[in-house]
This record gives C-alpha cells, sequence and structure tokens, in this order.
C-alpha cells in the first residue's frame, strides 16, 4: 500500500539514544513516500551515526551544532519554517525532559522551541529512566501541550533490561506522521467500519467452505480512512498485517461472527 507525501516536508530531529539506527530507516520511509526530509541531531546523536548518513539518505544537508548557518537556512530558525512536521524520534529522556520545561541549550532543543507547527516526539530510554515521575510528568505536560507522543514498544532493550523503552517500529511512527500530514477535516471524528476477507463455514471438524478474497481492498480502505482522520474499526478474517497496530481490528472467522462484530460496533458509533 503506497502512502503519497509529494509535496509535504518533514522535519527529523535525532538524539543520543541507540536506537537512532531505526531514524535512518524512518528517514528512508519518508523519502521513499514522495516527502523531503531535513534532519537536525545533537552532538551526542553524532557519536552514534554521522550526520553524512543522513545527508546521503535524503540528499540534503543535515543541521548540527557545526554546520548551522545564518547565510543561508541551514539554521535553527529558517529550518522548521519551510517543514509540515517535527518529528523527533528517538527522543532521549534528557530531550523530552528539557523540552518540557523550555530548555533550548542545544542546537535541536533551540529548533524545537522555534518550530510553530506539530511537534512528534518518540521516546526511547531505559524503563526506569521512562517511569521516572519527572519523565512521565514531563511526557504528560508535551500532550497537554499539543505535542504528539508516540509510546514506546515493550521488549528486550540494549542495556539488558526488559520493559518498556524500545523506540517505537520505523513503521508505526511513519503512519502517525502520514496521518498528520494527510488528516482531512472532513473525517475527523468520523466512525468508520470496514469488513474484509473471506469466511470460513464450517462443514465438519476438517472442512471449510470459504472463497478466494484477500481482503487486501478491505485493508487499504482502512489505511486510506485512518490517514485522513476516520476512526476505523475493521472486522477481518484476514488479520490487519500492514496496518498501523492503533486501527481497532475485530478477527472473525465465520458469516456470524462476521455479522455479530458488525451489529455490536453500529451500536456503538
Amino acid at each position: 500500500m503506497h502512502i503519497d507525501l509529494t509535496g509535504k516536508s518533514v522535519l527529523l530531529g535525532v538524539t543520543g539514544s541507540i536506537s537512532v539506527y531505526k531514524a535512518c530507516e524512518l528517514a528512508r520511509l519518508w523519502v521513499k513516500a514522495g516527502a523531503q526530509v531535513h534532519v537536525v541531531m545533537t552532538a551526542s546523536a553524532e557519536r552514534f551515526v554521522s550526520a553524512l548518513t543522513f545527508e546521503a539518505l535524503t540528499r540534503n544537508p543535515v543541521l548540527t551544532e557545526s554546520s548551522e548557518s545564518w547565510s543561508c537556512d541551514l539554521n535553527h530558525i529558517d529550518m522548521g519554517k519551510k517543514c509540515d512536521l517535527f518529528v523527533i524520534a528517538p527522543a532521549t529522556t534528557n530531550t523530552f525532559n528539557k523540552l518540557s520545561q523550555g530548555i533550548a541549550d542545544n542546537i535541536l532543543t533551540q529548533t524545537a522551541l522555534a518550530f510553530s507547527k506539530h511537534i512528534v516526539v518518540a521516546p526511547a530510554a531505559n524503563t526506569h529512566m521512562l517511569e521516572n515521575p519527572f519523565s512521565t510528568e514531563s511526557l504528560k505536560k508535551l500532550e497537554v501541550h499539543g505535542y504528539v507522543i508516540i509510546q514506546p514498544q515493550e521488549k528486550l532493550l540494549a542495556c539488558g533490561d526488559v520493559g518498556s523503552g524500545a523506540l517505537a517500529e520505523p513503521m508505526e511512527i511513519f503512519f502517525e506522521t502520514a496521518k498528520i500530514l494527510l488528516k482531512e477535516d472532513f473525517w475527523q471524528d468520523r466512525s468508520v467500519i470496514v469488513t474484509g476477507g473471506g469466511t470460513r463455514e464450517k462443514i465438519d471438524e476438517v472442512r471449510y467452505l470459504s472463497n478466494f478474497s484477500s481482503g487486501k481492498m478491505a485493508t487499504s480502505l482502512c489505511l486510506a480512512l485512518y490517514l485522513k482522520g476516520a476512526d476505523v474499526s475493521y472486522i477481518t478474517s484476514m488479520g490487519n498485517e500492514g496496518l498501523p497496530q492503533s486501527i481497532y481490528t475485530i478477527n472473525v472467522e465465520d458469516t456470524e461472527s462476521l455479522l455479530e462484530a458488525t451489529k455490536g460496533e453500529i451500536h456503538l458509533c
């Protein structure tokens, strides 16, 4: 399913986390979708990956402490003016705690403070650092002020601990940012039910009747409506592979369960 971001411009903020390698994949996804991608990096981020890597991926100069220039638009004021969205991924606890207090002591936080459009923060940190009261309060405060927070994953972390703190998958971040860039007022707060995939009608414990429906049209509809801002409920026999995890999915097997699930969702709409 192709998402077209032609004419859109994204500013990617990269901070000093081991998960910075995922930011490279995220930049590639935006470029592949047709968006212009610009990057700002902290000095700590440059310890993990070079600015040259992002320049090669985006074909645009990277804003760093050393590359900032006031003879062109490669500076913390002008960079934000030409971008539709600012995505900080990965965002360390140091960075989002500073942002919540309005601290601008490096090139990235300065750029964020000067940015006047949507800002997305995707945290990546050790579980205990993330669950520290100061960190949780900072994320809540950022949400109150309009920041979009993309929650981290729960898995084995680079430090060896198991818990919440791993950066969300690049594709999930891509979906959420595409939704911000492509949303339409008409679809905001509208509930949509989509059904898809062939059902299996049981004959006995071994055999069943079905058809060759793949559910591809339904998943494409789900994604298109989701990106426009609709609240999508997907009722399917084929699973939700390739769709944003935030799309509510109900798995069914036969026509009876499909009918009951559809009635239930209609009642809630």
